[in-house]
């Protein structure tokens, strides 16, 4: 899914004042969350991994993320919290789907889509430029006025597209941005290297790697099987291309070693994968 397709789903959307006092596990998600942090400072552990929280930071993050905060409150301080989908296909679960502990997460319960890949990892900035429509689109969905999940929807994506547009253009360098490119127009080519990749940039393989990773969390080659594995997600989704093709589709050398690499970064296979979405839908 590309990022102009998403439309946003609210489930919840309310400001907290003490919510975190009482989250002493850590928590997992059914589906996307905001929080927005005014005049509140700490630290969030998302899927292990530690950040500052500083005032006006704006935390997003996908399905299944693990999370938990530890912040100073005080009596000026406020979090904007939201739940939702990126996209509008189950919009008969109108209710929260709450939030699970490790311990008690059904993974059954998890809205099955795409997402764009912008969107398909947490994202942590300091966006103060997008409290006031966060409030907005908080307080048009606790007031329920006409057409408030539409106005709703359409204000959490000017949001979310600023969230996108930090994440391409701040977070990341010209080279990344080729990097990417050259990935999203030749990962269906089975036999691409690190190699291939950066003589096509002019660069050394283990140095542009270590860029990378150093950029975005993952090496050169994590990022091409991350990308090659988000494109396999979206065929099984919407297409009835057997096991095979997808993976000669994706860039993977065999059915074999796509299942195994599918299993390995989802925890299943591509067909309970499929299978998960059918029944979803149903």
């Amino acid at each position: 899914m590309k990022i102009s397709d998403i439309n946003p789903h609210i489930r919840y959307a309310r400001v907290h004042k003490s919510f975190f006092r009482a989250k002493k596990e850590v928590s997992k998600c059914y589906d996307c969350r905001i929080f927005f942090f005014d005049n509140i400072t700490g630290t969030a552990v998302i899927n292990e991994k530690s950040y500052d929280i500083l005032n006006k930071s704006a935390l997003y993050l996908p399905p299944e993320s693990e999370y938990q905060f530890n912040v100073n409150l005080n009596e000026n301080g406020n979090v904007i919290v939201m739940d939702f989908d990126l996209v509008n296909t189950f919009e008969y679960l109108r209710d929260s789907l709450k939030t699970a502990t490790k311990n008690t997460f059904d993974k059954s319960v998890v809205p099955r889509y795409e997402l764009p890949c912008e969107l398909a990892v947490p994202v942590i900035r300091t966006i103060p430029q997008i409290q006031r429509t966060l409030m907005q689109c908080t307080e048009n969905f606790v007031f329920k006025n006409q057409f408030y999940r539409e106005k709703s929807s359409a204000l959490l994506k000017l949001c979310l597209l600023e969230f996108v547009k930090l994440y391409e253009y701040g977070a990341q360098s010209k080279l990344c941005e080729d990097v990417f490119s050259y990935i999203q127009n030749n990962y269906s080519n089975a036999a691409l290297t690190n190699k291939d990749i950066a003589e096509h940039l002019n660069y050394h393989p283990y140095h542009l790697s270590a860029i990378i990773k150093q950029e975005t969390g993952k090496t050169l080659h994590q990022y091409l099987i991350y990308y090659r594995l988000q494109i396999a997600k979206n065929y099984l989704l919407t297409t009835d291309y057997d096991i095979l093709d997808i993976a000669w589709k994706c860039g993977f050398s065999s059915a074999t070693y796509f299942i195994e690499l599918f299993r390995k970064n989802t925890g299943t296979t591509p067909k309970k994968y499929r299978s998960l979405q059918v029944h979803t839908e149903i």
